[in-house]
């Protein structure tokens, strides 16, 4: 039987979830007023991958507390993000807790990032099919015939691949980190070459490959052009550094055999956190796996 990895950004699905529920004005709480909105949402999501796409493993990766390696280089590395109620962290510690009693492998590692580990796993497996879900920009990078990315894509939901990539975003995956280093990225605090925008950076990317190319060819694009990169070298070189996911770091329990779909249980302790917190639908969903 094929290899199927569902790689899952845990993170970004929390966050995913907690929006969408509290935009839609629905307000999910047990007996005691515990707000369950995401919990409800991620796990009825989760279930949802599962049940489309019919991977043979599974993976979720969570961010870790606390700053990152890439803090130290630029300590001004995502400022801006609104720190999310206390609300939300207890669901995420819930969540946790119930994939850990469902045997699900779920992992965080203090000084990274989610999207680093989804590349650790992903390098480790290089060559089994692999399914991200996320719609963090910077996996983008991981994209080659092996891994596949579900994302939306205007008003509908595709796998975003080596194939349609470039006609999408106008570059090739392997130059994501370049353009975004170029362009920058509000949500990283990144800010990029003042004055050169998508376009350009698609051109320059399209003509000389990498970053680097670019720098070693000044004197053959617009003077304008080549003084805004020589202005902007030092952080856009740092920009490029922090933007490329890493995986020189040890996991622990991601062997195929961990990951495999086939582990999941609903333990007695999973069953009696999701009854008392009211997650009716879970525990139907969960059941399955009996």
């Amino acid at each position: 039987m094929n290899k199927k990895i569902l790689i899952i950004d845990g993170t970004y699905l929390a966050y995913r979830s907690y929006f969408a529920m509290n935009k839609s004005n629905v307000i999910l709480t047990d007996e005691n007023g515990f707000s369950t909105n995401t919990i409800l949402l991620f796990f009825r999501t989760l279930f949802t991958l599962i049940n489309e796409h019919k991977p043979t493993h599974l993976f979720i990766a969570f961010d870790a507390k606390g700053k990152t390696f890439r803090h130290q280089i630029y300590n001004q590395y995502k400022d801006g993000r609104a720190k999310m109620p206390i609300e939300f962290y207890k669901q995420m510690d819930l969540i946790k807790d119930i994939l850990n009693n469902l045997n699900i492998t779920n992992i965080e590692k203090e000084g990274f990032e989610a999207d680093d580990l989804i590349a650790k796993v992903c390098s480790l497996y290089n060559g089994e099919q692999k399914l991200i879900f996320s719609a963090d920009q910077d996996l983008n990078q991981l994209i080659d015939e092996n891994t596949n990315i579900i994302k939306k894509y205007k008003d509908t939901i595709i796998i975003l691949n080596l194939q349609n990539f470039k006609d999408i975003y106008g570059f090739e995956p392997y130059q994501v980190v370049d353009y975004k280093a170029i362009v920058g990225d509000s949500s990283d605090n990144f800010f990029g070459i003042k004055g050169i925008g998508p376009k350009t950076a698609i051109k320059l990317l399209e003509e000389f490959e990498t970053l680097e190319n670019i720098y070693s060819n000044l004197e053959n694009i617009k003077p304008n052009w080549a003084t805004k990169f020589e202005e902007f070298k030092d952080i856009v070189f740092r920009d490029q550094k922090i933007a490329k996911l890493v995986t020189n770091f040890d996991l622990e329990n991601i062997s195929l055999e961990n990951l495999k779909i086939s582990n999941i249980k609903p333990s007695e302790k999973a069953i009696e956190i999701i009854e008392k917190y009211q997650l009716n639908s879970i525990k139907k969903a969960v059941m399955k796996f009996k």
